[in-house]
């Protein structure tokens, strides 16, 4: 009598249906969490930003992107003419500038002497540097893409911008000083262009700049007479009994309002604000006379706008005009070229998976389901 040793299966049968609920959980859970951590924060959209420019040439690029309320909310700065944004829903104005400078050793060399074959060298000549400019105008609901081709700025068409600046009350600001400049870009001021100039009896001046988004500032100052010898203390410095007279001088009031022109609009109305100047007033010293027991200084306390000046000036380099595009000033967007690392949407990647898993658990659930009758049928 031959014995077979069998060994005991310590492993219970697993049925069909159960075998293939526990292979699609498997695959599909691990699926999700893939597609969950692959995708974008909720609350930002990527924008994808190409540049195509008019020349093939090395440039330097930059793009910036600014919120209707007008702050710089994003920029590149790079040899590649391709970057990419986290941007909340909104619309935004991107702009993009290629700017390239040759080497060069020198502006203008003169002529070298005859070498001895006769014959002349050709001088080095400057060559002026090369920029393109070109922007876009975008509304963001989702993921999107845009291409903005630039071009020279020697050949971009001026346009006229007429601008009127009036005061709160509403008459006509004669004597405003107005200025305008392309948003983002790298130009270099042609003779040709009007950037800045003073209103007249009207309240209005015309600037000549390229048609592309223009920032427009005006302001004017108003000279302020205080009274004069307010008061004198008199204090001690240094055990020495010292009369200050304190009075303010002339002081200044500085209004001022900004604009954002858009093509196709291309005017501009701004309406001037009192702007709050330095809260430090600046402080002159100026010896005096002095008198019986007591030297006279006499003090001057004045506040001044310049320090109000430069900081609007620093601010209006990072920021613009708030502004409200219309659909006219809308640039039309793509969707991005490039999704999750296969290329694929989130949601198309896990209808994907799924459809694979379903396929591969009814593959096993059925050499699972077979392997099972045959050992049900050994003896």
């Amino acid at each position: 009598m031959t014995m077979k040793n069998r060994l005991p299966n310590r492993i219970p049968k697993l049925g069909a249906s159960t075998a293939m609920t526990i292979l699609l959980l498997s695959l599909v859970i691990p699926a999700a969490a893939l597609v969950t951590a692959a995708r974008p924060s909720a609350s930002l959209d990527s924008l994808q930003v190409t540049v195509q420019t008019a020349a093939n040439l090395p440039f330097q690029y930059s793009l910036t992107a600014y919120n209707t309320s007008g702050y710089q909310v994003a920029s590149f700065t790079g040899n590649y003419p391709e970057a990419a944004f986290g941007l909340p829903d909104g619309a935004y104005l991107v702009t993009a500038s290629a700017y390239y400078q040759q080497n060069y050793v020198c502006g203008v060399c003169a002529l070298p002497a005859k070498s001895p074959s006769g014959a002349t060298a050709t001088p080095i000549r400057y060559i002026p540097p090369e920029s393109e400019y070109g922007y876009a105008v975008v509304k963001l609901t989702g993921p999107a893409q845009i291409t903005i081709a630039t071009k020279n700025a020697t050949q971009a068409p001026l346009v006229n911008i007429p601008v009127h600046v009036r005061f709160m009350n509403g008459t006509a600001a004669a004597g405003a000083d107005v200025s305008g400049y392309v948003v983002g870009g790298n130009y270099l001021n042609s003779q040709q262009w009007v950037t800045y100039g003073q209103t007249g009896s009207d309240g209005s001046f015309t600037l000549l700049l390229p048609e592309a988004p223009i920032q427009v500032n005006a302001y004017i100052s108003f000279p302020i007479q205080l009274p004069k010898n307010v008061s004198t203390v008199p204090v001690v410095v240094g055990g020495q009994k010292v009369n200050v007279t304190v009075y303010w001088q002339p002081s200044y009031v500085t209004l001022s309002g900004q604009a954002l022109v858009l093509p196709p609009q291309m005017s501009a109305d701004i309406t001037l604000k009192v702007q709050p100047s330095s809260p430090y007033p600046i402080v002159y010293n100026s010896g005096g006379a002095p008198t019986a027991g007591a030297v006279t200084v006499t003090t001057t306390v004045g506040t001044t706008t310049a320090g109000a000046q430069q900081a609007g000036a620093s601010q209006q380099s990072r920021n613009i005009a708030p502004f409200s595009p219309s659909g006219s000033q809308l640039s039309s967007v793509g969707q991005p070229t490039s999704g999750v690392s296969s290329g694929m949407a989130s949601t198309e990647l896990l209808v994907a998976i799924t459809g694979a898993a379903v396929l591969i658990a009814g593959g096993f659930a059925l050499l699972l389901s077979r392997r099972n009758r045959v050992q049900s049928a050994r003896p």
